[in-house]
């Protein structure tokens, strides 16, 4: 299967999915979606459950100067550099292979403008990454977005000491939570 990039200059552009039928992925609506909301042009993204890397290369697509993605399957690694080869990209990436429960360490130096995590539906993944991203909020630029893909279903705490939730927005039976780090007077 293949995934059509909808956006920017490699709009029309498509990319091989990860074979693995536990693999959902971010739909072209809500990614179009995406683009639309932000400016990602110049931007550095981390993408945490990246799957085959979809939401990164559309952001590259549309101006994104670089993505570091974290996965915790080899097949989705593979897929990842594939598609990056495919695309011209390698240089722009780079792929870790984890858990994202470890990754954080891994980045303590780095500061991203947008996080984006797309993590399986209603397996309780989101309480725990949202308390994990709250904790390591400094890799996140000041004012910069953390973006959630959630099931509409699923319920999460929505207590934080450094991020704010900005909005919630329903696409049918999913939902994006859209979060800022809160900024410093």
């Amino acid at each position: 299967m293949s995934l059509k990039i909808e956006t920017g200059k490699f709009k029309n552009k498509y990319i091989e999915t990860v074979n693995d039928p536990k693999t959902r992925y971010t739909t072209s609506m809500l990614r179009q979606a995406l683009m639309n909301m932000f400016d990602f042009n110049g931007a550095i993204i981390l993408e945490l459950f990246a799957g085959s890397g979809i939401f990164s290369f559309e952001a590259l697509s549309n101006g994104a100067q670089k993505s570091v993605l974290v996965d915790i399957s080899s097949k989705s690694v593979k897929s990842i550099l594939e598609n990056a080869k495919t695309l011209h990209v390698l240089k722009n990436i780079r792929v870790i292979k984890s858990d994202y429960r470890k990754v954080f360490s891994k980045l303590s130096s780095e500061r991203f403008d947008f996080i984006f995590a797309d993590p399986p539906f209603n397996l309780g993944y989101i309480d725990e990454l949202l308390k994990l991203l709250d904790k390591n909020f400094y890799i996140l630029e000041e004012e910069g977005y953390i973006i959630i893909e959630k099931a509409k279903n699923e319920n999460f705490i929505g207590a934080f000491e450094n991020l704010t939730l900005v909005e919630t927005r329903d696409y049918g039976d999913v939902e994006l939570l859209i979060l800022q780090r809160i900024k410093v007077e």
